[in-house]
């Protein structure tokens, strides 16, 4: 199991509690890092049980996916019911009885990319049964760039390979101009580049230590002594720029997924100019999506590049300058986002043409 991606587990899971005969099915984010494709059996699959007199209670952030398969709706605010619906749903109704607000989507925004950040000449990256090979981009300042595919099909991959997390079987990486083929992680965040994994509890933050704790880590050290009183300043700034609902005491466990979220991208470095995020907005809700992205936008005004893999295609669309997809191992595009359709985007992530 622990081979398997989050994609595969989240479907392994589901298998499980059907093989168990379960009379109510409860599902907490369900379609969470998985694909169209299988989105689209998981629905097909819990109308039947639906017809067959189970029980689902479908818990999702995802208003479209409410929209589309719930025959009645029930929003939870701060812990309290705040009201119910039935179709036909508004997804602006809904977000309005979640927050008590409006929230905008935003628009895209016309990009001017500036000088490359980073340039791939020919490389092939190897792990386990994924394979990728001959690929040949740039990406420049002020741009974002989205990783389509299916879970598994090379796009987390791709990322690590540009951080120098796996090392490259052929060709070149550059970050700013500067040949790093073949160096460790530590070179290439020296050089601005800085990797956010899909696993936050995982991968990216440390259970058991606090928020200070965290930041502590980041900061630079004369000798072998830590300054408490700068990490705890540090982080009581960073929670307030990036809106973390949490304390500096606080340990990164007891944060909801949102801030924990918020924490990892807080803990990037100012001065990074690639950001290579793996799934960075997955489980979370419509206002910290809006918010994420409201962030990462800022950084590419400010220089820098984003390179991002999601499994929700409208968040691909919607926020991508350029769209990579991956079927396989195989790579085409890329795609101008701006005129790129989400039938289009499906059919080419399914193998098509």
């Amino acid at each position: 199991v622990g081979a398997l991606t989050v994609g595969e587990r989240q479907q392994l899971e589901l298998l499980r509690l059907l093989w168990l005969g379960a009379r109510v099915l409860i599902l907490d984010e369900p379609t969470t890092g998985i694909s169209t494709s299988q989105r689209d059996q998981l629905f097909s699959t819990l109308r039947l049980l639906a017809s067959q007199g189970k029980t689902v209670l479908f818990v999702s952030h995802k208003l479209e996916e409410v929209q589309e398969l719930c025959s009645r709706v029930a929003v939870l605010r701060h812990g309290r019911l705040v009201g119910e619906a039935f179709p036909p749903f508004r997804v602006d109704q809904l977000v309005t009885m979640m927050f008590e607000r409006e929230i905008a989507l935003g628009e895209r925004e016309p990009t001017v990319p500036g000088e490359p950040v980073l340039q791939l000449e020919g490389v092939g990256i190897e792990e386990g049964r994924i394979a990728l090979s001959g690929l040949d981009f740039e990406v420049r300042q002020g741009e974002v760039v989205g990783l389509a595919g299916m879970e598994g099909s090379g796009q987390s991959l791709l990322l690590r390979g540009c951080a120098g997390l796996v090392p490259t079987t052929a060709g070149k990486v550059r970050i700013s101009g500067i040949d790093l083929t073949g160096k460790p992680y530590r070179q290439y965040r020296k050089r601005g580049v800085a990797y956010v994994p899909a696993a936050r509890l995982e991968e990216g933050l440390v259970p058991g230590l606090t928020l200070s704790d965290h930041f502590l880590l980041t900061q630079k050290t004369s000798g072998f002594l830590i300054r408490r009183e700068e990490g705890r300043r540090v982080a009581s700034q960073r929670i307030a720029e990036f809106n973390i609902k949490g304390a500096p005491h606080d340990n990164v466990e007891s944060l909801s997924g949102g801030n924990q979220q918020r924490a990892l991208l807080a803990l990037v470095e100012p001065q990074a100019k690639l950001l290579l995020l793996d799934h960075p907005t997955r489980g979370l809700d419509v206002e910290s999506v809006i918010y994420i992205w409201s962030k990462l936008k800022e950084r590419c005004r400010q220089g820098a590049a984003v390179i991002f893999t999601s499994s929700d295609l409208d968040e691909i669309l919607r926020y991508s300058d350029r769209i990579l997809v991956f079927f396989a191992g195989r790579v085409s595009g890329p795609l101008d986002a701006a005129t790129t359709t989400v039938e289009e985007l499906g059919r080419l992530i399914g193998g098509g043409e």
